[in-house]
């Protein structure tokens, strides 16, 4: 899990780079593009055994992850690679509360209220628009983190009747199909690069080939990710996949960019363990 945590926060930290050239939409394409045919290619090799019948369950996914892809690369895009990260792995929060209002038998216990509680003043700690970013740019990040919780359980309940290959496969069309709709519509209909919407910049070589690198490393947190889950307990992997906020802080060093705020780094802190008590 420490391997899928380094690729995630590399893959952000290319991305970051990338978009002061890139829109967030182009980001998204590329991270998509690069992915699929590995997926394909795999599926080919080893065909999938599942029992399916649960379409509409893979259609969510699908849509889930392609608006949890706009919101990271756009938070990315204008929030710190730190910030942006550490609002992602709030998800264990909003798992918690989604899993009470949608889920039988689930609740909660007093004990995880608490740590809920503590985990959103951490997020009211890091949410400070104006010093670093927009009201809108912080709530994507919030939003990002909510995408993701909806997702994993999407996730939860579409592995019970398709391969886990073809639920990645879902969410990574989807995001493709939605980024290449943007980036014609911005490109063609004039519109500036926003949210919904990207004007194509034509990558040169070197760029192509960090494009590469960026899908790689996303398949590459996919990978590790699966392997933790199968070899590990759950509660260890959520443990370890926190390990992305810190090596996000570490490469904003090593870029020039340097630490958080203190009041930043207690939320960051406060937000990473309430996420741990919570998903143990």
């Amino acid at each position: 899990m420490l391997l899928s945590s380094l690729c995630f926060a590399i893959m952000s930290a290319i991305a970051k780079e990338m978009s002061h050239t890139f829109s967030s939409i182009q980001l998204v394409f590329f991270r998509s593009a690069v992915g699929l045919p590995f997926l394909f290619w795999s599926l080919y090799q080893k065909p999938a055994i599942q029992t399916g019948g649960k379409l509409y369950f893979i259609l969510l996914r699908g849509l889930l992850g392609a608006f949890t892809l706009y919101c990271l690369f756009y938070t990315l895009e204008h929030l710190g690679l730190s910030l942006t990260n550490t609002y992602g792995q709030a998800f264990p929060l909003f798992i918690a509360v989604f899993s009470f209002f949608l889920l039988p038998n689930e609740g909660l216990s007093s004990k995880q209220v608490l740590f809920l509680l503590i985990g959103f003043f951490g997020i009211l700690l890091i949410f400070q628009p104006g010093s670093g970013g927009s009201l809108w740019h912080h709530s994507t990040g919030i939003i990002y983190a909510m995408g993701t919780a909806l997702g994993y359980l999407a996730i939860k309940e579409a592995q019970k009747y398709y391969d886990s290959r073809w639920v990645v496969v879902s969410f990574m069309g989807a995001g493709l199909i939605a980024s290449i709709i943007s980036l014609l519509t911005g490109t063609l209909g004039g519109f500036e690069n926003s949210f919904l919407t990207g004007v194509w910049v034509h990558p040169s070589i070197a760029e192509w080939i960090w494009a590469l690198v960026m899908g790689l490393l996303a398949l590459g947190v996919q990978y590790f990710t699966t392997q933790a889950l199968l070899n590990e307990k759950a509660s260890i992997v959520g443990v370890v996949g926190n390990s992305a906020v810190i090596f996000s802080i570490i490469i904003e060093v090593i870029l020039g960019h340097g630490f958080p705020d203190v009041i930043t780094f207690i939320g960051m802190g406060l937000i990473v363990w309430a996420g741990w008590k919570i998903s143990r």
